[in-house]
């Protein structure tokens, strides 16, 4: 039998969200049971083990007088457990979602139960029914049988119309936290008797995204390698492919790298890769360094060059993008290979205002957005053309003046800009000019930044030597 199916919580004391477990202790106690609740969650969370528990705790022979925890030996309990018993309907709404369906179930519900104290029916995806679904359902809700439970189970809160939430008691599920993953887990594997270790337990925990169902899978794979299994064999074999490999590719993505970035696919594809879980892991990884600078997470990932932050933003909608439309391509690798080319070709046409930290010991100064060391040159001049390309055209003067400087560095919310000589310098700061290079330089860069000229070359930054005499007379003459 499948692990996740075999090992679901049966009892409330089971159920491993800390949040759900006391909402659920929480109606034992009370000893009073609402007529219809509505579980609300991602997937993987719990939300039908937890509608089976609450079916059992309402029917269980041992709770005639008193609400407590379901015995699961009576046979009320083993009935419900087994999924015969015939007072616990469960209805998938994706394909039960028509008016019709409803009406059936209205009809039904008048029936009393043939053996148990409730009649309880479970609706999963219940923001899958039909408007006019709903309308029906709503009546049913607002005068329900007295031997009639309703549970409600969605991933989508937001489709269900109020006038149905309203009517029930909400009882909110959440991805699960790493203590609570962990937790599952060490039932899992101490009722399977195997020995895994508690550094593959927590690399695990780090790749399904708060699922108790996709852990468990993950620990069924991990199993079927043998006991005490380390952590290299479990990404080779289990994930194929180890968080290193999804590193180095971030890197080249960030450095706009095409070559060595459609290198790493093909070399990740020829290996075995699941592509899925390569981009979904690269979305994690940039997710958290994204976090950290806004100190959400304490650590970034280690490993992941600095970059600025809306450059980590937007690889982020274009993995997620090209991830959500691998599952219908014929050709995923291709998919793949085109994300990567296209995100090459836009080098330097994005603004950009804050960089990403690669780890606690680079993190800058908070008086620092950005400095010369995290910025690459390319991307500065890249900006600085976009700005220009941008200028109002009848501004003749300031434009040659600005085509002869060269953005050397942003440090201290300040950009630096090298211009060749005095006069160059000492027209851009003059306020005929400089209130709109501002204004223009926050536009481009999407910040507010002061500029400062400096006379001199970069030694980044080689720009041909010009006619001084032609400069002069493309300044002065407007």
């Amino acid at each position: 039998m499948n692990l996740y199916l075999k090992y679901r919580p049966k009892t409330i004391a089971e159920l491993d969200l800390v949040r759900v477990r006391e909402a659920m202790q929480r109606i034992v106690a009370s000893n009073k049971i609402a007529h219809a609740y509505l579980f609300t969650g991602p997937r993987g969370a719990g939300k039908t083990s937890s509608a089976r528990i609450l079916a059992r705790v309402v029917n269980c022979e041992n709770n005639s007088d008193k609400l407590a925890e379901p015995c699961n030996e009576c046979s009320t309990c083993r009935e419900i457990l087994s999924g015969s018993a015939v007072d616990v309907i469960e209805i998938d709404a994706a394909s039960n979602r028509g008016i019709d369906d409803m009406r059936e179930l209205k009809e039904k519900m008048r029936l009393a139960p043939s053996s148990f104290r409730y009649k309880v029916y479970i609706i999963d995806e219940v923001h899958m029914l039909t408007t006019e679904a709903f309308n029906a359902l709503l009546k049913t809700l607002e005068e329900p049988p007295l031997h009639t439970l309703f549970v409600l189970c969605t991933t989508e809160l937001h489709k269900v119309p109020e006038t149905i939430v309203s009517r029930c008691v909400q009882i909110g599920f959440y991805k699960a936290s790493a203590d609570e993953l962990e937790r599952s887990l060490q039932r899992v594997v101490a009722a399977e008797g195997v020995m895994i270790s508690q550094e593959v337990l927590g690399y695990l925990v780090t790749q399904v995204d708060g699922s108790f169902r996709d852990a468990v899978k993950l620990v069924e794979q991990v199993i079927a390698l043998g006991d005490n299994v380390d952590l290299a064999r479990v990404e080779s074999v289990v994930f194929r492919g180890s968080r290193t490999k999804v590193v180095e590719w971030i890197n080249s993505m960030l450095d706009y790298d095409t070559k060595k970035s459609l290198e790493l696919v093909r070399e990740a594809v020829a290996q075995g890769f699941d592509l899925s879980y390569f981009l979904v892991s690269a979305m994690q990884s940039l997710r958290l360094s994204l976090l950290s600078y806004y100190k959400v997470e304490e650590e970034p990932p280690s490993g992941i060059a600095q970059v600025p932050v809306s450059v980590g933003v937007s690889l982020i909608k274009k993995i997620d993008e090209t991830a959500r439309q691998l599952t219908n391509s014929t050709m995923p690798e291709l998919l793949v290979e085109v994300m990567i080319v296209e995100w090459g070709e836009s080098e330097g046409s994005s603004s950009f205002s804050s960089p990403l930290p690669s780890s606690s010991s680079e993190k800058l100064e908070s008086d620092s957005i950005v400095s010369d060391k995290t910025i690459e040159a390319a991307s500065l001049r890249g900006l600085w053309r976009k700005m220009l390309a941008t200028m109002d055209k009848s501004q003749y003067s300031l434009e040659a003046l600005l085509a002869n400087a060269s953005p050397l560095k942003i440090e201290e919310k300040r950009l630096i800009v090298s211009v060749a000589y005095d006069f160059h310098k000492t027209q851009l700061e003059s306020s005929r000019f400089a209130k709109y290079v501002e204004k223009m330089v926050a536009k481009t860069f999407g910040m507010p930044l002061a500029v400062s000229y400096q006379v001199g070359k970069s030694d980044t930054i080689q720009e041909p030597e010009r006619d001084i005499i032609s400069e002069a007379e493309e300044i002065f003459v407007s």
